[in-house]
């Protein structure tokens, strides 16, 4: 009798050590446009923040996926593959939109600068209604996530300083309204040589940025 409840308590400290260790570990998704995909100055694809991100935690990354759309990826892109619930692939394996939101602890969004880029005769009205789906797409993720959600501010590719400080300020409390951490990458044009793609000290800028809060 002694040796089964010896046995017990030992299968049950293993099982306590074991679930606290997967609890600690990092289940880090991160899913947006060109920013998310890594693309520099020189259009080829060096380093991206995503990566750097795995590299500083290392053995604490439990999970990893980096879903990068192609390079014209918007807002409502996104809420409809979230709503469809699309598969998509990383690494040889598919993965559920809304599945990877639920099991992901780290979130990193990247989204809406192509709204700004591709929009002709840009205004305020239309920034507006872009915020808006922003906000939406805010709303369904956290229906998804309950964890830790880290969103990129815009910085200046539009060569409109005014629109950007705009949205800026807004989106800044759209995020706080939806507890998710706001990463202000409005200098990230220092770190730009001609269009709109960083450099690769840029793309270690934004990760400094995000591990900032992370830490």
């Amino acid at each position: 009798m002694k040796k089964i409840i010896f046995f017990i308590c030992v299968t049950l400290c293993v099982f306590y050590i074991y679930f606290l260790n997967v609890d600690k570990k990092i289940y880090l998704v991160s899913i947006g446009d060109y920013l998310s995909y890594g693309i520099n100055n020189l259009n080829k694809i060096n380093i991206n923040y995503n990566d750097e991100l795995k590299k500083y935690y290392k053995n604490k990354i439990g999970k990893y996926v980096n879903y990068s759309s192609y390079d014209d990826y918007r807002v409502n892109d996104l809420i409809n593959d979230i709503n469809y619930n699309k598969i998509i692939e990383y690494n040889g394996k598919e993965y559920r939109m809304q599945n990877l939101l639920i099991k992901s602890n780290y979130l990193i969004l990247s989204i809406g600068m192509n709204d700004l880029i591709y929009k002709q005769n840009l205004n305020y009205i239309y920034i507006d209604e872009l915020l808006t789906d922003i906000e939406e797409l805010f709303k369904i993720v956290r229906k998804y996530n309950k964890d830790s959600i880290y969103f990129l501010s815009f910085y200046n590719v539009i060569n409109n300083k005014s629109y950007i400080e705009y949205s800026n300020n807004k989106l800044k409390s759209i995020c706080k309204k939806y507890n998710i951490n706001y990463i202000d990458i409005s200098n990230l044009n220092s770190y730009i040589l001609v269009g709109r793609y960083p450099t690769d000290s840029g793309y270690l800028y934004i990760k400094d940025k995000i591990i900032n809060f992370t830490n």
